[in-house]
């Protein structure tokens, strides 16, 4: 009995993981500063085809560990891509979320503040780090999110792997 009920249990919290990613919201309308104190909103997006968006914490061990690889990402990226971050944390733990960026040369691209804002719209449905979705020029979601790091040998290569195919999503809906 107590076996079927655990079974259940962790059935119906499948499923209810499962819709949350079917129906995921993007960032289409918010203002935030970034890692250097810029002020940011949804205007990032409107000079790609692709933002490839990275949710990270100052905490998460393997978020940390893929920081070179999405440097590493940033500069094999064609001009219609970007790539941003937004540390979970970094309200709260601002110099270690910074310390981390310069640590492992994770500085050519945009660090997002998590605010209350960005939560309430965005990361609430974020469940584990790192997780990365893919919004278009608008701030919407395309594609699935990728929940973890794909590749720890070679996360760079595997997101641009997913990149291309969420591009050639966008290009057939075109």
């Amino acid at each position: 009995m107590k076996k079927t009920l655990i079974l259940l249990l962790t059935l119906a919290m499948l499923i209810a993981a499962s819709a949350a990613c079917a129906e995921t919201s993007g960032l289409t309308s918010f203002s935030t500063y970034d890692m250097e104190a810029q002020p940011v909103d949804e205007s990032i997006f409107s000079g790609y085809d692709l933002t490839m968006v990275n949710i990270w914490a100052t905490w998460c061990g393997y978020c940390v560990q893929e920081m070179p690889e999405l440097a590493k990402l940033k500069d094999m990226l064609p001009e219609n891509v970007n790539l941003i971050t937004i540390c979970d944390d970094a309200t709260t733990e601002t110099e270690l979320a910074y310390n981390i960026l310069q640590q492992t040369g994770a500085t050519n691209f945009q660090t997002l503040m998590g605010t209350q804002e960005i939560y309430d719209q965005f990361l609430y449905q974020v469940y584990a780090f790192p997780t990365t979705y893919f919004l278009d020029s608008e701030g919407n979601p395309v594609g699935q999110p990728i929940v973890g790091v794909p590749d720890l040998e070679d996360a760079a290569g595997a997101y641009y792997g997913v990149i291309q195919e969420v591009l050639a999503m966008l290009e057939a809906a075109a």
